[in-house]
């Protein structure tokens, strides 16, 4: 059965950890009050933010600084790791539409588990926390896209031989 938290109080986004060993959170506060703390892998939240960005700009809304929740429950009402996500625009209302999984679902079903529609401000604000969180991580290998370790980076794009650093784009320029 589906959770619908109607227009979002309140959502937000959190990163726990240091780069590398984060793991990602959207909390959601509904109309009527219910709480969903919701875990995600980081692809997911990329994934989430690209799909704001494109709703985003298409109603001609640009991000704007994050907001968090200040009274967020310790005990949320939902609590699962989410597997799936879908989102949609409601031209009627000028809301965007989450509807999101629990992991532990099946791909044939097809009622979410939470069901929330957000507003066009809280979703500039929550995508500019997306974007926040994201750009906080390690660093990517240009060539790979795989992200940089403290400790090294075997490259496979350079099928894995080369320890060397791969050069910062200014330094390439400057040797021309």
């Amino acid at each position: 059965m589906t959770a619908d938290f109607g227009t979002a109080r309140g959502i937000d986004a959190r990163a726990h950890g240091e780069p590398g060993a984060r793991t990602f959170q959207l909390r959601i506060i509904g109309s009527n009050l219910e709480s969903a703390s919701l875990w995600l892998e980081k692809q997911q939240m990329q994934a989430l933010s690209l799909a704001l960005t494109q709703v985003l700009s298409q109603i001609g809304r640009p991000n704007r600084d994050s907001e968090e929740i200040s009274a967020f429950p310790e005990g949320p009402d939902h609590d699962f790791r989410v597997g799936r996500m879908a989102i949609g625009f409601d031209p009627s209302t000028g809301t965007v539409v989450l509807h999101i999984f629990d992991l532990g679902r099946g791909e044939d079903e097809e009622e979410p588990d939470v069901q929330v529609r957000v507003t066009s401000d809280d979703c500039a604000s929550l995508n500019g926390r997306l974007q926040e969180i994201i750009a906080s991580g390690r660093p990517q290998c240009p060539l790979c896209g795989v992200p940089l370790d403290p400790e090294g980076h075997a490259c496979i794009r350079s099928n894995g031989h080369s320890k060397e650093p791969i050069p910062d784009d200014d330094r390439a320029e400057d040797d021309s």
